[in-house]
């Protein structure tokens, strides 16, 4: 048993993922690798520093919150650790949003700061000038083309504003259980809603997961396909990698697969943060293997999205990196079941990671037995407070430390978990749960079959039966003679209630940011004639 995790009573983020670094003698070691710059964890203190000088400069006074849209650059830990020194509120907010989006945003959360990218402006903008409570705004513009004459009234531009300030600052002396993070948790459908949490949560999570189950190590170099508005990537690309000392390799723009390989190689990455999708797209990126040097990659760490087995062993075999697959959330910051280094059960989730405990409930919430589907409620020290302003959902969801989740699972006799699908993503065929990653699971096994996501229907009884949507693989034509032999193929090897009715064919499958399919809207085309 592994020694209890102790937070410290007092404790700022900046100090404890950046500043300690600078006590430990690592000042010269590279934090940041973004194209050919190198930026030391001396120079990104300095950096960070400059932004804490400033917020206080401008009036901006602990708890106080700020609203970050600021792409993957050096910029973004050097404004997210200086808000944070400063004892401000961060919270990160998807770049790729509407401006509508953005006017939810400065509504809901009401910052007292915004932090935008250049890039993010034109569609930020408007949302500013209209809003009922205007935040002070500062403008990231690392391409040096905006003046002030660019800019909504009283705006400041980022490398001005900070050009004369001091390289050092005093961090704020906070507590663990101050509000330190907001992270957005939107689900697939509707408006995002934020999960307010304390100090205490980052830290403990690190410890749990990222040092102590992964053994994220002071060499460590990482590279993540999700950018750093997502909390997923915020821990495993910067937070994490930064609390011993390693290194993140930063890119701005969307990237396609040969280009993950290609950075792979020229950063010796050690550990590549993922998600199942990017995974099946690298994998039709021919010859890489040969093509690139991955020698330094240590293993994938795969989130977000259930990883078909099929995907995990064409991985491994080519590639011969192992992929810990783990699932997480924003309600409890960061993963708290996955394989780990020397442990992997293909097909599953892994364990729970030390420091979490957990049931799986009937609907009647009562305990079900392991190999049987049940809810997962998860608890563990680092859950969120609650949704910010959303009281009846929060009751609903967090109890104490523990978050009741809207994920089904199954955990078999040597304790690794099963992802079977969201609660409303089960169907009920036959009178009996069927879970739609089992049959998405089997229809990838078929050689035509590259993508599938399965949803429910009700036929002309109004019996709910399984509908598949279906990418074909390259070299494959959508007919009817394909669509009876993949429902066949399912046949032979589902109980006949699982096997999917109909088969659609489509060009892509409606995706989240994150990878994740859009069943709302998988169930939308469901409802349309064929």
């Amino acid at each position: 048993m592994a020694d209890p995790i102790v937070v410290p009573d007092r404790l700022n983020l900046a100090s404890w993922f950046l500043d300690d670094r600078l006590i430990e003698g690592r000042g010269d070691h590279v934090a940041v690798y973004f194209g050919d710059e190198r930026i030391t964890y001396a120079d990104l203190v300095a950096r960070s520093c400059r932004v804490t000088n400033l917020v206080r400069q401008m009036g901006l006074l602990p708890e106080d919150r700020t609203l970050l849209l600021l792409q993957d650059t050096p910029e973004f830990p050097a404004v997210f650790f200086g808000i944070l020194r400063a004892g401000l509120t961060a919270v990160p907010a998807n770049t790729w949003l509407t401006t509508d989006d953005y006017a939810y945003y400065l509504e809901y959360a009401r910052p007292r700061l915004a932090y935008v990218d250049a890039a993010v402006l034109e569609k930020y903008a408007p949302a500013h000038v209209a809003a009922r409570h205007q935040p002070k705004l500062v403008v990231v513009d690392r391409a040096r083309e905006l003046s002030a004459g660019d800019l909504p009234p009283g705006a400041l531009l980022h490398h001005e504003a900070t050009a004369d300030q001091p390289t050092t600052a005093e961090p704020e002396p906070m507590y663990r259980d101050d509000v330190a993070i907001w992270l957005s948790s939107s689900g697939s459908t509707g408006k995002p809603k934020c999960v307010v949490h304390q100090a205490h949560d980052f830290v403990f999570n690190t410890i749990a997961y990222a040092q102590r189950t992964l053994g994220i190590a002071p060499d460590e170099i990482t590279l993540a396909a999700p950018k750093l508005f997502f909390g997923y990537a915020l821990a495993s690309n910067m937070m994490f990698p930064f609390s011993v000392g390693g290194s993140c390799v930063l890119v701005p723009h969307r990237i396609r697969p040969e280009e993950y390989f290609e950075l792979i190689a020229r950063y010796r990455v050690t550990q590549f943060v993922t998600v199942p999708t990017t995974i099946a797209k690298m994998l039709a990126v021919e010859g890489a293997e040969d093509r690139f040097d991955l020698s330094s990659l240590r293993g994938l760490v795969s989130a977000g999205e259930a990883l078909p087995a099929r995907v995990y062993r064409a991985w491994k075999d080519r590639f011969g990196v192992e992929i810990y697959d783990g699932i997480g959330s924003a309600e409890m910051f960061h993963i708290f079941i996955t394989n780990r280094p020397g442990d992997v059960k293909e097909g599953s989730l892994g364990r729970i990671v030390d420091g979490y405990r957990y049931r799986l409930v009937d609907d009647d919430d009562r305990d079900v037995p392991p190999g049987e589907i049940g809810t997962l409620i998860i608890e563990g020290p680092s859950s969120g407070m609650g949704y910010h302003r959303m009281r009846d959902l929060s009751r609903r969801t967090f109890r104490g430390d523990a978050v009741r989740c809207g994920d089904k699972f199954f955990v078999d006799e040597d304790g690794y978990f099963w992802y079977c699908g969201r609660g409303d993503d089960m169907l009920k065929c036959s009178g009996v749960y069927v879970s739609p990653m089992e049959v998405e699971n089997c229809l990838v096994g078929h050689p035509a079959v590259l993508e599938a996501g399965v949803v429910g229907y009700r036929d002309d009884g109004g019996l709910e039966k399984a509908m598949a949507f279906v990418e074909l693989a390259p070299g494959h034509t959508a007919s009817d003679e394909l669509a009876d032999e993949i429902v066949a193929f399912c046949r032979s090897r589902l109980a006949a209630y699982k096997a999917p009715r109909r088969i659609r064919f489509v060009e892509s499958l409606p995706r989240t940011e994150t990878g994740k399919i859009r069943r709302a809207e998988l169930r939308k085309w469901a409802q349309e004639p064929s």
